[in-house]
C-alpha cells in the first residue's frame, strides 16, 4: 500500500484514502469466492479492469491471486494517460505482472479475458464495461457502478402511479438509478448470465455501493424474463445505452429488437 501512496511509513492506511481502501477491500471480499468458485481448472487467469483510475483495486487483485494461479495477467484500462504511467511505475517498482492501456473502455482491443471488473466507472462507461465484457466472453463480470445521468435525462414522465414517485426530484433520481442498474441486470440475464445485485460496502464510504455481478452460465431465455424487459423499457418510454451497445447479442439470445 505505500508503493500506492495509500499508507504512511508505519503502514498504517492514510485518512484520506481509507474510503478508498475500503472500497477495493470489500469488492475483493465478493471478487474472490465468486472467481473460486467459478474460474475452476485453469493455471491461467486473466483480468481486465476497465476504468481503473491509479489501480488500487488492480493491484489488489494481482496481488491476491498470484499465488493461487500459476500465471495471472491483469490488465488495466484507463482513458488518462498521466494514469497509465503512474500504474506503470509502480508496477516496476512491485515487480508484478501488471499491464496498462491509455485508452476509452470502448475502444480496449478484443483479448480473451475471464473477469471483467470495473469500479465507480462513471455513467455510461459502465456500460461500456459491460458490454466489451460480454462481447469477450467474460465469465464473471463484477461493476460497482457510479454517477447515472442516461436514463435519467430520458425519463419525462412515469407511467402512473409511479409520478406519484417521480414528480420529488430526490426521488426520482434514486428510482431511476435503480432501474438502471436493474435493466442493466436484466440485460445480462438475457445474454446468459446469472446475476445479482448486491451492496458492497456500507454507505458510510460512498453512496455508489451497489454491485451488479454476473456469472456466465449460458441458461436459456426465460420468457417472463423477456417479457419484464420489454414492458419495461415500452412503459417508461426509455432505451438503455447497454440496449443500444448490444442491441446485436439482445435481437440474437433472445429475439429483443423493440429499443
Amino acid at each position: 500500500f505505500k508503493a500506492l501512496e495509500m499508507s504512511d511509513v508505519l503502514g498504517r492506511i492514510k485518512p484520506t484514502k481509507m474510503d478508498k481502501y475500503k472500497q477495493v477491500e470489500e469488492f475483493l471480499r465478493l471478487l474472490i469466492p465468486t472467481i473460486e468458485d467459478e474460474v475452476k481448472d485453469q493455471d491461467s487467469l486473466l483480468i481486465v479492469d476497465l476504468g481503473c483510475g491509479h489501480a488500487y483495486l488492480t493491484f489488489g487483485v494481482q496481488e491476491y491471486f498470484k499465488d493461487k494461479y500459476k500465471n495471472v495477467s491483469v490488465l488495466g484500462v484507463d482513458e488518462r494517460v498521466d494514469s497509465k504511467d503512474h500504474n506503470e511505475k509502480v508496477a516496476a517498482k512491485l515487480k508484478v505482472d501488471a499491464k496498462f492501456l491509455a485508452a476509452k473502455i470502448a475502444d480496449t482491443p478484443a483479448q480473451k479475458v475471464d473477469i471483467a471488473i470495473a469500479l465507480h466507472a462513471c455513467d455510461t462507461a459502465t456500460d461500456d464495461a459491460i458490454a466489451w465484457a460480454v462481447n469477450n466472453a467474460a465469465q464473471v463480470i463484477m461493476v460497482a457502478p457510479c454517477c447515472m445521468h442516461e436514463l435519467q435525462t430520458q425519463v419525462k414522465e412515469a407511467p402512473e402511479p409511479w409520478g406519484m414517485l417521480t414528480k420529488y426530484g430526490l426521488v426520482k433520481e434514486r428510482l431511476v438509478d435503480l432501474m438502471t442498474d436493474s435493466l442493466r441486470g436484466q440485460i445480462l440475464k438475457l445474454l446468459g448470465y446469472r446475476v445479482d445485485i448486491v451492496e458492497f460496502i456500507g454507505g458510510e464510504h460512498t453512496a455508489r455501493n451497489i454491485m451488479i455481478r454476473a456469472v456466465k452460465t449460458g441458461a436459456a431465455v426465460q420468457v417472463i424474463d423477456k417479457e419484464r424487459y420489454e414492458k419495461m423499457i415500452k412503459e417508461w418510454n426509455v432505451t438503455p445505452y447497454l440496449a443500444k451497445l448490444l442491441a446485436t447479442q439482445l435481437k440474437a439470445a433472445a429475439g429483443v429488437s423493440n429499443i
